[in-house]
């Protein structure tokens, strides 16, 4: 009986979605450059990005600025650009899942994917599957979350892909 117990809250507890105390958003929310430079700084060291901090992160790489001071407002200016869904309602300090983001960078990058995205739309599912193709994600799936470390790493390769890629015509 109490091994049913047990295995019964280990499974209710297991599978909670984690949660951030403080977002790093609080703490470093202007837009100078210190200002940004610390929340990418803060972020990269915390084991999960929640939300609030990647819609922050995502309007710092889209604008160069987030004028936002509030997580409502920045879900608002997200839904406005169409990379929300007009049904979201995460709260600020829910671990950001990487469908919930996958979705938004390929609709702020442009990505138009394969016939399936094509048919479908970005679909959290196949925005993954199609960001792990471009080499902006590691292969993981659309419920997974992120390390802030992780995050910062998927902002950098957003910046990459986008790049043009030069060739080198000399030959050296």
């Amino acid at each position: 009986m109490l091994f049913v117990l047990c295995a019964i809250i280990s499974l209710a507890l297991g599978c909670q979605t984690a949660s951030v105390r403080n977002s790093v958003t609080t703490k470093f929310s202007g837009n100078d450059t210190d200002a940004q430079l610390g929340f990418w700084h803060e972020l990269a060291d915390r084991p999960v990005t929640d939300n609030d901090d990647a819609f922050h992160g995502l309007l710092l790489y889209a604008d160069n600025h987030d004028d936002c001071t509030r997580y409502d407002q920045r879900v608002a200016a997200m839904k406005s650009r169409g990379l929300l869904p007009g049904s979201f309602s995460e709260p600020a300090n829910i671990a950001i899942e990487r469908g919930t983001l996958a979705v938004a960078i390929v609709k702020l990058v442009g990505i138009k994917g394969g016939w399936i995205m094509h048919v479908f739309g970005p679909t959290p599912r196949y925005a993954v599957k199609e960001l792990v193709f471009d080499g902006i994600y590691p292969p993981s799936s659309p419920q997974q979350t992120f390390s802030g470390s992780e995050f910062v790493g998927i902002i950098g390769k957003i910046d990459d892909y986008q790049q043009p890629v030069s060739a080198d015509v000399t030959g050296q």
